[in-house]
């Protein structure tokens, strides 16, 4: 049976707007912290290092996975309507222009 491929590019600004509210956002995870900065630091798979200024006025840095990254964008679609099938399979890569998040649908 056929596959079906789906893939929404985000560039650096609105990758960077994901990332700010996932961190805004988890609260859990990042303590009320907030976002100084961040950079893809591993492509195979994604990773990101982010740099956190927490509540304590101190800076802080923090590696996110693939599957944060991914989280953070699916995220993003969802703030922004942009439809995403529930029953898919997801992933995020570095692809020329921005980040990428693949959806694969259909059975393997």
């Amino acid at each position: 049976m056929p596959r079906e491929m789906r893939r929404l590019i985000l560039d650096d600004s609105e990758f960077n707007e994901a990332i700010r509210v996932f961190v805004e956002s988890r609260e859990q995870m990042f303590h009320g912290a907030t976002l100084v900065s961040s950079r893809i630091s591993g492509e195979t798979p994604l990773e990101a290092e982010l740099t956190v200024l927490t509540q304590s006025r101190q800076q802080s840095t923090v590696k996110l996975t693939a599957a944060h990254l991914a989280a953070a964008v699916i995220a993003y679609c969802f703030a922004y309507r942009i439809p995403l099938p529930r029953s898919s399979d997801k992933s995020v890569k570095r692809v020329p222009g921005g980040i990428a998040l693949d959806i694969m649908m259909g059975k393997k």
